[in-house]
């Protein structure tokens, strides 16, 4: 048991060692290289293995791209096994609170993240999606047992990724061991975990691999030890079954799957009300998932033809309903979104040269959607109504080429570019992107990048429905996509072999935002707004400026740390023609995480790990305090859109972990805190009934998670 490093190498390829590979007794390590050939060779010439670290598992990214592995979403303080929460700490991104694990990208929503999954995209893969902010969720479906190392993209991402403003997960799940069975339980806080992984009699060299989790929380309210009022219950699945063939290629079924349901009382006496919440009653209840066919073939020693056939969907309803003055319960919201998609995506890869490589491919994706969304208007007794009502189906396609060309082992450009359609309103998008990466020394680099970036906005913005003279009006219908133009300039500087030194000023323009005409409304600022029913047009632009900067020592002799730092600007000029900061324009986040890990002469292994975290508070507009109070809840001055700022925020976590490796198993103690000193959470205003004030929101949350896990 230990940590290795692993060298790869074969004649005409580039080698590769892959560092510091943890060995244990419960678990085979196995592990797939892929190498980069040669574009000069020659003979009698020794070349040291590279290490590729932190470099995208995508050939064709140039900038603002990184690969990370299973281990590092474990290992990351204040990461609790998340993929998101663990990219938090990657520099230009920030959070919005320990709750949420939405991300915010270089100033930009969150919403305008995209996620993937075995190359195709999927709906936000997190329980309670979307509950707080668009985007995000509380813990992610992802399961660590069966993530294989996957990209995370923050700007100017390749041609093959559409759909997205801001940046791009690119998750991957990896295959079951081919030779043993192999087995995994866990039992935390969070949640308990089986998994279970090996190969398939019937098959040869075919496996499964499949991970179930059930929430504790609502396991402990199914036994009745606790009461089910506010408790969120969860449970998830995971699974991928690999199929090789000898002469047709390999063929892999895969999925993830949750159901979630999340209840809580009004308070019927009026006399402890605090705020406007304890008046309201509500079930919310979700389901969200994606699955998938996936068959890889070889076309003779330079073509690869990856075809998938999916299918995706969420399930969203929440019936909620607020007590009036007479203490009468009355509908507030009720919202049923039932949407999603059927895909069939295929590409071709074709290697002309050992300088020059090709990929091109084809998405389509056939949308089904049934929305019944019901709201009052400003929560005023009496006016609720129906603001989207429709069923039906259209279709969004994407076409995408891109190359590479290695015009010598230190120069080399990609190129490419998206194109797409969406049926429903007949818009169209050409989406070029180019990356330039020179090597101008053997441990100094230069990049550039540029992209052109389109996205839609979710179903039911387009199907807001008003009824003018007897006729029901679709505003929206025709809205068109949002763009962004992204441009990078990178430099990279590889100090030694395990330490480097990462910058990255950037620009982005937006453009063709929707917003509503007249005022300072812009979707650039969106968060969540279930009862969103206003009439939008692209009428909003937006910019954002900053500077990434990484420095980074790569897990060595049992020691890593990374230090982050991001300064930005974000404005947006809405339809009234002013400019202003946006409300994700926090202006500075800095991260320093470090860990170290000790092992002892009987196989054991300690493990420290800290996170520290300080960020600028987001943007809020001012408050009518007189009209606030007059009406009981808070009104903002949109005249004055987000020119206020909420506290800055710091958060400390720590992550220890304690691993036994036994002869034929390994278990492992796992304590996670997030925010462990109990900072507060600046989260607005709201309306206090006991003082008659409004008063800022400040929330304290303190989230320690206790686990062990067994590998045998």
């Amino acid at each position: 048991c230990g940590r290795y490093n692993i060298q790869v190498s074969y004649m005409g390829y580039n080698p590769v060692t892959i560092p510091e590979v943890l060995v244990t007794s419960g678990k085979e390590v196995v592990t797939h290289v892929g190498l980069k050939q040669s574009v000069t060779q020659m003979q009698g010439v020794t070349i040291k293995a590279g290490t590729s670290k932190d470099q995208p598992l995508n050939t064709m990214a140039t900038v603002s791209a990184r690969s990370f592995t299973v281990e590092e979403t474990r290992r990351y303080a204040g990461g609790l096994d998340d993929p998101a929460r663990m990219a938090s700490a990657f520099a230009g991104v920030t959070v919005g609170n320990v709750q949420d694990n939405a991300i915010i990208i270089r100033g930009n929503s969150p919403k305008g993240v995209s996620w993937r999954l075995e190359g195709v995209e999927i709906p936000n893969p997190n329980h309670f999606a979307g509950g707080n902010v668009a985007g995000g969720g509380v813990v992610t479906i992802f399961s660590s047992q069966l993530l294989a190392n996957s990209d995370f993209f923050t700007g100017a991402f390749p041609a093959e990724y559409g759909n997205a403003l801001a940046g791009v997960f690119d998750m991957k799940l990896r295959s079951g061991n081919n030779e043993k069975r192999e087995h995994t339980f866990q039992i935390g806080v969070l949640g308990i975990d089986a998994a279970s992984e090996g190969p398939l009699k019937f098959s040869k060299n075919s496996t499964y691999l499949f991970n179930y989790r059930y929430s504790t929380l609502g396991l402990l309210c199914e036994a009745g030890i606790i009461p089910s009022q506010q408790v969120p219950r969860y449970q998830d699945l995971s699974f991928k079954l690999n199929f090789p063939t000898q002469k047709a290629g390999i063929f892999s079924v895969w999925g993830i799957g949750a159901i979630d349901n999340n209840n809580e009382p009004d308070e019927t006496d009026s006399t402890l009300w605090e705020s406007n919440w304890d008046r309201i009653s509500y079930d919310w209840n979700l389901k969200t998932g994606a699955t998938g066919i996936t068959h890889k073939l070889m076309s003779g020693k330079n073509t690869l033809i990856n075809t998938t056939l999916a299918a995706s969907g969420t399930q969203n309803i929440m019936d909620a309903t607020r007590l009036d003055d007479n203490l009468e319960q009355r509908p507030n919201w009720y919202f049923v979104d039932k949407s999603g998609r059927i895909t069939w995506s295929s590409y071709v890869n074709h290697k002309f040269s050992a300088k020059h490589t090709v990929k091109a491919g084809i998405s389509c994706h056939e949308l089904f959607y049934s929305l019944d969304l019901n709201s009052t208007v400003n929560e005023v007794p009496g006016t609720f109504q129906n603001f989207v009502n429709e069923k039906g189906n259209s279709l969004f396609s994407e076409f995408y080429v891109q190359s590479k060309y290695d015009i010598s082992e230190d120069l080399s450009v990609n190129s490419g570019v998206n194109l797409n359609y969406f049926v429903l309103n007949k818009e169209s998008s050409v989406d070029p992107r180019l990356g330039i990466r020179w090597e101008f020394s053997p441990r100094h680099s230069l990049s550039l990048g540029y992209g052109k970036h389109s996205q839609l906005e979710e179903l039911r913005i387009y199907f807001i429905h008003q009824n003018e003279q007897g006729y029901t009006e679709y505003p929206n219908k025709n809205l068109g996509f949002s763009h962004a133009q992204h441009i990078i300039l990178g430099y990279d500087w590889l100090i030694n072999e395990h330490l480097r030194l990462k910058i990255e000023p950037y620009f982005q323009y937006l453009y063709n935002i929707p917003g509503i005409a007249d005022s300072s409304y812009s979707m650039i600022n969106f968060k969540q707004d279930w009862s969103f029913n206003s009439t939008l047009e692209n009428n909003s632009i937006g910019r954002n400026t900053g500077v990434d900067i990484t420095f980074e020592r790569f897990l060595n002799k049992n020691f890593y740390y990374l230090i982050t730092a991001s300064v930005f600007d974000s404005k947006y000029r809405a339809d009234d023609g002013v400019w202003r900061n946006t409300r994700y324009d926090k202006g500075y986040v800095f991260n320093v995480l470090f860990g170290k890990e000790f092992f002892t002469k009987n196989n054991r292994v300690l493990g420290l790990n800290i996170r520290m975290n300080y960020m600028g508070g987001e943007r809020v507009s001012p408050v009518l305090m007189q009209e606030s109070i007059l009406a009981k809840t808070v009104i903002y001055d949109e005249s004055k859109a987000f020119e206020d700022q909420l506290g800055a925020t710091y958060y400390l976590d720590l992550s220890v972990t304690w691993r036994a490796n036994k002869k034929k198993y390994s278990g492992v103690w796992a304590l996670q805190i997030k925010n462990m000193l109990g900072s507060p959470m600046h989260e607005g205003y709201d309306y206090y009934y006991k003082t008659q004030t409004i008063q800022p929101v400040e929330t304290v949350v303190v989230l320690p998670t206790l686990s062990y896990k067994i590998e045998f």
